[in-house]
């Protein structure tokens, strides 16, 4: 309570202060600056400027205009140009032209049509000619080819013919056939035939309408046994004794017979003739 009482005091006795703001009646308006005089000259104390500076006649001077580059010259040309050939020139064209025009691209049309339409034809026809020959080409191929196969098989058949039919008479007799590798020209096989141990061969000349028959019989003889035996009796004094490659023939006239491992081969004419040297190639080549 004490404290609150001297503060009341102290604040009773401050006094008022005195204002601190100007009064334009009392207190000078400042001057512009414009209103205070300059002084523009030199001063004596300022030495390092040029007193001998050259004055500038700025009368005299002669601008000279701006000059273009080169360069630019050159690249405001080539934009001139593109820019003419942007914009195409427009051309008044008359009504007639303008039917002149498609008349003409019509019918340029219809001729480029033509000729497109004049090969596509040509190349059918091409391809359908072809196919026919083709076609026709390997039917005469395949005719050709067949016609060569059974020329093949019936020559093969009857070239191997002989040799199957004398196997089959072989083991039916038992006898070791064989077929001569020579045979006389314009000579073929008629037929072969096979009795009980015996196998005849026979062959023909269709030309001359001569033939003959081999006969091959199995026996134990040997080349003097089938002279006592066989050609005494047959052949009489009329043969001839021909040796000839190890085998001794007894030749008469176009027969003859001889022995050769353990089989007895006999040649009998039936009509024509036989020379000597195509009864020993027979018998060389059994």
């Amino acid at each position: 309570m004490q404290r609150n009482d001297s503060q009341i005091a102290q604040n009773a006795h401050r006094r008022v202060q005195a204002s601190t703001t100007l009064n334009r009646r009392y207190v000078k308006r400042p001057t512009r600056s414009a209103e205070v005089p300059v002084s523009i000259s030199r001063s004596s104390k300022i030495s390092h400027f040029n007193t001998q500076m050259p004055q500038v006649d700025s009368t005299k001077e002669t601008i000279q205009p701006a000059k273009a580059h080169p360069l630019q010259n050159s690249a405001n040309a080539m934009v001139r140009a593109r820019k003419m050939v942007a914009q195409p020139q427009t051309q008044k064209i008359s009504a007639k032209e303008l039917k002149d025009q498609a008349i003409r691209k019509a019918l340029a049309v219809a001729a480029k049509d033509e000729q497109i339409e004049a090969k596509q034809t040509q190349k059918v026809k091409k391809e359908k000619v072809g196919k026919i020959h083709f076609g026709f080409g390997r039917v005469m191929l395949a005719l050709g080819c067949t016609a060569v196969a059974v020329f093949a098989i019936v020559y093969f058949v009857n070239l191997n013919m002989p040799d199957v039919s004398l196997k089959v008479a072989a083991m039916q007799t038992g006898i070791n056939a064989s077929y001569p590798s020579y045979v006389p020209r314009d000579f073929a096989v008629s037929s072969i035939t096979s009795e009980e141990g015996e196998v005849t061969i026979s062959f023909y000349n269709s030309k001359t309408d001569a033939s003959f028959d081999l006969i091959e019989e199995k026996s134990y003889w040997d080349s003097s046994a089938l002279l006592t035996n066989y050609v005494k009796d047959k052949y009489e004094d009329n043969y001839t004794a021909v040796r000839e490659q190890g085998i001794t023939l007894y030749i008469s006239e176009s027969d003859a017979a001889w022995v050769n491992g353990g089989v007895v081969y006999k040649i009998i004419t039936k009509s024509g003739s036989l020379t000597n040297k195509q009864i020993r190639s027979i018998a060389v080549s059994l």
